[in-house]
């Protein structure tokens, strides 16, 4: 096979992965070069359910999620998993959670999960929230005292990339 042609067909499967979620592609013909898969693939973003997450990696391993729309019986499951395909170790989180217009318990609950992993050393992560929306059912529950909330993104990615 031409060395273009391979060339052009080992560009064509990195297009495709990072179409896809950064799914590496690898080919069983000798003659193929296999695509290369890096830890550091961008995140995939999600729109479902009224709500929205736009994904992108800053500082090394550190995943930063915009959060917008609502966070409810609907979505939550949708932000929980998310999380499970996106954050994986030693990958932290940041969530930015200023974009969001709802905060339901559903929500609540997520966020309580993601405290815990947390606190059992399975997740370094941190919440920008400067909104009412969020932080009123933080605080009304308590739950803003065991989270690491920040009113900056800069300050939230330093944080979690100081934990590392």
């Amino acid at each position: 096979m031409p060395v273009q042609a391979i060339a052009d067909r080992e560009s064509c499967l990195c297009a495709l992965s990072e179409r896809y979620g950064g799914t590496t592609v690898r080919s069983t013909d000798p003659n193929t070069l296999a695509s290369q898969s890096t830890s550091a693939a961008q995140p995939r973003s999600l729109d479902s359910h009224g709500m929205r997450i736009d994904a992108e990696r800053r500082q090394g391993d550190v995943v930063l999620a915009h959060v917008s729309g609502e966070v409810d019986l609907l979505s939550a499951p949708e932000l929980r998993q998310w999380v499970k395909q996106n954050v994986t170790a030693p990958s932290a989180l940041v969530l930015d959670l200023d974009g969001v217009g709802f905060l339901g318990s559903a929500g609540l609950s997520v966020l309580a999960e993601l405290s815990e992993q947390a606190a059992h050393d399975t997740l370094t992560w941190a919440i920008v929230a400067t909104k009412r929306v969020v932080l009123r059912p933080l605080e009304a529950t308590g739950l803003v005292a065991q989270m690491p909330v920040y009113e900056n993104i800069d300050d939230a990615v330093q944080a979690v990339a100081g934990d590392k």
